[in-house]
């Protein structure tokens, strides 16, 4: 028929009319997609769930905050249309959950975020979660913070432990603990110490306060998201600043709980539709008898959520949830 204009696939490849440039992010956590008619090239990004902070500590005569949550790493690749299968299928991990306010609990882990093609049912991008801050340290001390994930594997935690969690691997030139180049998470901070940084791997949770400290602040990332800050400690002493996406320096999120009689929460890390999320504040120790605040959640996608304060002689400040992980798909 005269004038009419067909389309057509093969392996998924467009051969006809092109429907040009599209977008479309995924934050659920099961989706199945199929490929654009007339694509070429795909891009896709993922971007793992940020850790949970650690809570504060509780009781009579305690005064130590939480370590913050690990941030979630960023991995990104391209692909010519025509090498995947007619349909992809995205999965994002949970969220790391904040400890629990009024008892001494640790955050949990975020989950990873994968893309399968489903031709060939193999995993073709993935990038994985950060890891929960610490409660209770050994002897007492406050809290580390998460390690941030990794490319290739979560951030760790250290249940009840001053000690940060080391990043998610890979190993890039043996380093294990610290700041972190390539697709490695960087340290959570030991208690009294600022989380450390990366550049595609997450950042590393802030460490929390003990009797006369604040918290301390949260690692940043050049390219994977920021993680929590740590919880205030002692008698009404501040929570730690969230680190953020775009930096190589602890903190920079400026969302840090104020202690006091009440104390204050920390805020939520910003959120950033194209990039990562930022870290979550550290609550404020609340002074003498005063319950301790809970630190914010973190910025979508992948923010380590902040710790909770300690609550000096009363209860314990909650730390905030991670950000959810997040898929974003290019195709031209």
């Amino acid at each position: 028929m005269a004038g009419l204009v067909t389309q057509t696939r093969q392996k998924g490849r467009g051969s006809g009319l092109s429907q040009g440039f599209t977008f479309q992010s995924f934050t659920a956590t099961s989706t199945t997609i199929a490929k654009p008619y007339g694509c070429t090239l795909i891009v896709i990004e993922c971007v793992g769930s940020g850790g949970g902070g650690g809570s504060g500590q509780s009781g009579a005569g305690v005064a130590e905050g939480g370590g913050g949550g690990g941030g979630g790493s960023l991995a990104r690749m391209s692909f010519p249309a025509e090498s995947l299968g007619e349909t992809l299928t995205i999965a994002i991990g949970a969220v790391g959950s904040g400890g629990a306010a009024a008892g001494n609990n640790n955050g949990t882990a975020g989950g990873a975020a994968t893309v399968t093609d489903d031709d060939s049912s193999k995993i073709i991008l993935s990038a994985f979660g950060g890891g929960g801050g610490s409660t209770l340290g050994a002897g007492g001390d406050a809290g580390g913070g998460g390690g941030g994930g990794g490319t290739g594997e979560v951030g760790g935690t250290v249940s009840g432990s001053v000690t940060g969690a080391d990043g998610g691997n890979p190993t890039i030139q043996s380093s294990t603990e610290g700041d972190s180049l390539g697709g490695r998470g960087s340290k959570g901070g030991n208690g009294l110490n600022d989380g450390h940084c990366a550049e595609y791997g997450g950042a590393g949770g802030g460490g929390g306060g003990t009797n006369s400290n604040i918290g301390e602040d949260g690692g940043s990332s050049l390219y994977g998201a920021g993680a929590g800050g740590g919880g205030g400690g002692g008698s009404g002493q501040n929570g730690g600043d969230g680190g953020v996406w775009g930096s190589y320096s602890p903190g920079g999120q400026n969302n840090n709980g104020a202690g006091g009689s009440p104390a204050t929460a920390g805020a939520a890390g910003t959120d950033h539709a194209f990039g990562c999320g930022n870290g979550g504040g550290g609550g404020g120790a609340g002074t003498s008898g005063v319950a301790g605040a809970d630190g914010g959640a973190g910025g979508v996608p992948g923010g380590g959520g902040g710790a909770g304060a300690a609550g000096h002689s009363a209860n314990s400040g909650g730390g905030g949830a991670g950000g959810s992980g997040e898929v974003r798909i290019w195709c031209w």
